[in-house]
């Protein structure tokens, strides 16, 4: 069987289903609109699968950055431990997770 790097990233997670770092290159391979089917029949999309890169690690801010930049004006994404956030509470909490990443600045100054 030849898997495509898609497919490895999803073989990568479904042997380490905590990595992190998994999720979030797999997500950044994806277009806004593209989904990738799990091996556990799970079919994620982009955000979804940033999502599970905050789960896995909720203080990565690269995820919470990309996760900010796929949401919308008027969007809001829910976390696993409940939490419903916009986009400018995503790069907000980016910031809380690493107070010198100077681009979670600059982005959430794009959005206010």
């Amino acid at each position: 069987r030849v898997l495509d790097k898609k497919q490895l990233y999803v073989e990568a997670i479904h042997h380490d289903g905590n990595s992190d770092s998994a999720y979030h290159s797999l997500a950044y391979l994806l277009s806004a609109e593209e989904t990738v089917q799990m091996r556990d029949g799970r079919v994620l999309g982009k955000k979804q699968l940033y999502v599970e890169a905050i789960r896995c690690k909720d203080r990565s801010s690269l995820s919470y950055i990309n996760l900010a930049c796929e949401v919308g004006a008027d969007e809001t994404v829910q976390l696993h431990d409940g939490r419903v956030l916009d986009r400018k509470e995503l790069y907000a909490e980016a910031i809380r997770c690493f107070p010198n990443d100077t681009q979670a600045y600059m982005n959430l100054s794009s959005v206010l």
